[in-house]
């Protein structure tokens, strides 16, 4: 009897082992479609071709994905393809093992091969770029774990000549994906990175690390240093880099989040500043209305004249600035601050936008319909060069300039409330205030936008 039940016991143990894997099979064939959808992103990707081939204890999977309007607005666009082979599930024979705990059950392993070099078709890599590999492995809590290793190399970029160079430490990136939807999490790290352009451009940096969609759907990216350089002699070094984000509760289809960041130094041209400290927070943005309001401003002006375009411009006024402040979204900069060699630079910043917006006709129509707060404090001695700065682009000569002339121009703007002279000189202050259709200056009441306008550009022709 014992023997009997056994046996049967046995062979129904193998009969779910051969079954299970074509379930897993069904299972993740459905899974497919929505990993298609979100890779899917307006205005971003878009997915070409989506092929799932189903097998009882293997299934393959093709997906083309290229960039999308308005990134790429005219066809071939560019984009690459993932070949993806998925081993079934709970027993995925065949699968490559998992380094580190060996042999896993799970509903799948999948093992996807990106063609990266068909991002660059006009480019020729030498050595050849081989795909590069991704392991995604599917567990019974419902999340897809995905993990991506480049092994570090050196190559050159050529088109009819070697463009660039590239010399990189090897890469490794992690993601984990919820199978039910929710926020994808992904992380980066990269030691050393470096491509060298055959003009002298230069983008590298050290000790790069990204994360993407931690708790609170937030974000951070920090790093050693970072250096660009266009080949032209222009160059910044940036060094202890350490930015985070966190995404914050908002109303539906709109984005509201925190942002902190610090930079501990940085060479902008062999001029030494820092730090940086930088901290914001938005409430209720219509993402799609920032990216119709950076269309609109494209048609401001003729790309072959120059030429202001007063129609694109009447748009923008009438229509695409009233549809971005529609709905009460909020800006707050409580700190924005840089160590210069002359000293400290701070600006604070507040704008809240009303409910409902009243049609416009100007800026200024709806500028006074918001709520601001403006504050911006200079060291003197940056000051004084932005004033010189104003004097030369007014074709005043260099060799003209004295610096009792810039300690008279000050002085006026002063008087006439145009900044303000704090901590006894050592700085200079600017305060604008914007509430319920009030408009002040440093303190004092104006008559209307254009009229305080008006002042400072007499100001800037009196210098």
């Amino acid at each position: 009897m014992i023997r009997k039940t056994l046996f049967w016991g046995v062979l129904t143990l193998i009969g779910l082992a051969v079954a299970a894997p074509a379930l897993v099979g069904f299972y993740l064939e459905r899974e497919f479609d929505d990993m298609v959808a979100r890779l899917a992103r307006p205005g971003l990707t878009q997915v070409t071709h989506a092929h799932f081939e189903r097998g009882w204890f293997s299934s393959h999977a093709t997906i083309r994905v290229e960039l999308a309007a308005p990134i790429c607005s005219a066809p071939p666009c560019v984009g690459t393809t993932l070949d993806t082979t998925v081993y079934h599930g709970p027993l995925p024979f065949g699968a490559p093992p998992e380094n580190s705990e060996g042999f896993e059950p799970g509903l799948g392993v999948g093992v996807t091969r990106i063609d990266a070099a068909s991002l660059w078709p006009r480019h020729v890599f030498e050595p050849s770029l081989a795909p590069l590999r991704v392991i995604t492995r599917v567990g019974f809590d419902g999340l897809a774990r995905s993990h991506l290793h480049f092994d570090g190399r050196a190559l050159d970029i050529a088109r009819d000549r070697v463009v660039a160079h590239i010399e990189t430490a090897p890469i490794s990136a992690h993601a984990r994906i919820p199978l039910a939807g929710g926020p994808i999490a992904l992380d980066m790290a990269s030691p050393q990175f470096e491509i060298v352009g055959a003009d002298g451009g230069q983008l590298a940096w050290r000790e790069l690390e990204a994360r993407l969609g931690a708790a609170g759907e937030g974000g951070s990216l920090r790093a050693h240093s970072l250096r660009i350089a266009d080949g032209l002699g222009q160059s910044a070094l940036l060094q202890s880099l350490a930015w985070q984000w966190q995404m914050l509760p908002s109303a539906p289809a709109r984005i509201s989040a925190r942002v902190d960041g610090r930079i501990a130094r940085a060479v902008i041209n062999n001029n030494a500043y820092g730090p940086l400290w930088v901290e914001a927070e938005t409430a209720d943005l219509d993402i799609r209305a920032w990216r119709a309001l950076f269309a609109q401003l494209g048609l401001l002006r003729d790309i072959e004249t120059g030429k202001l375009d007063d129609s694109a411009r009447a748009t923008l006024y009438r229509e695409t600035l009233p549809a971005l402040l529609a709905g009460a979204p909020r800006i707050d900069v409580p700190r924005l601050q840089l160590t210069t060699p002359q000293g400290d630079v701070r600006l604070k910043l507040h704008i809240q936008a009303p409910q409902t917006m009243r049609e416009a006709r100007l800026l200024a129509d709806v500028v006074s319909q918001l709520d601001m707060n403006f504050e911006a404090r200079l060291p003197a001695g940056l000051a004084r060069d932005l004033t010189v700065q104003v004097m030369l682009a007014s074709g005043r000569s260099p060799y003209a300039i004295e610096e009792r002339d810039i300690d008279q121009a000050l002085a006026e703007l002063v008087q006439q409330n145009l900044i303000e002279s704090v901590d006894d000189g050592v700085a200079y202050r600017l305060r604008l205030t914007i509430e319920a259709g009030r408009l002040t200056l440093n303190g004092r009441n104006q008559i209307g936008w254009k009229a305080m306008i008006d002042q400072f550009e007499a100001a800037r022709e009196r210098l």
